[in-house]
């Protein structure tokens, strides 16, 4: 009888667990909760498969680009960029894949303050800004994309 209540007992702990192993986050839990959110996010934006698309990708901080880049990805690479000629565009702007990981690097310094606002259909950053020491003026970044469009 005992052997039955200890196989009753294993099957019911083993019936209750989940398929998904937790990996427990090493940081604070601001930076946990980010990581989450984002890994969230990410796997609605992978899941999606958009792979082309066009967009308006804006950054701001205290450097010279101030007009949008007008981005077309295709198969997820750069295909055409417009916008800000006078300046370049070397380094900017950034692909749907390579802004998450971006953000995901920043998140991971522990910025003194940060937001990231997420697409609710496709998962895509469409707002994020950092603050990364608050002591140091001019080293505040944001990040933003508008006119998504799925081709």
């Amino acid at each position: 009888m005992r052997i039955i209540s200890t196989l009753f007992f294993c099957f019911f702990i083993l019936s209750c667990s989940k398929d998904e192993t937790l990996i427990e986050c090493e940081y604070s839990e601001k930076i946990c909760s980010a990581i989450e959110e984002l890994n969230l996010n990410k796997k609605k934006w992978l899941d999606s498969n958009t792979t082309s698309y066009s967009m308006s990708f804006s950054v701001s901080c205290f450097c010279v680009f101030f007009d949008p880049f007008l981005v077309t990805v295709n198969e997820g690479e750069i295909e055409s960029v417009a916008g800000n000629e006078e300046w370049g565009y070397e380094g900017w702007p950034l692909t749907v894949n390579d802004l998450f990981n971006e953000i995901e690097r920043r998140i991971y310094k522990d910025p003194f303050s940060f937001g990231v606002e997420y697409d609710s259909r496709y998962g895509y950053p469409k707002d994020s800004f950092f603050d990364m020491v608050e002591m140091i003026a001019d080293d505040e970044i944001g990040y933003y994309i508008t006119g998504f469009i799925p081709l």
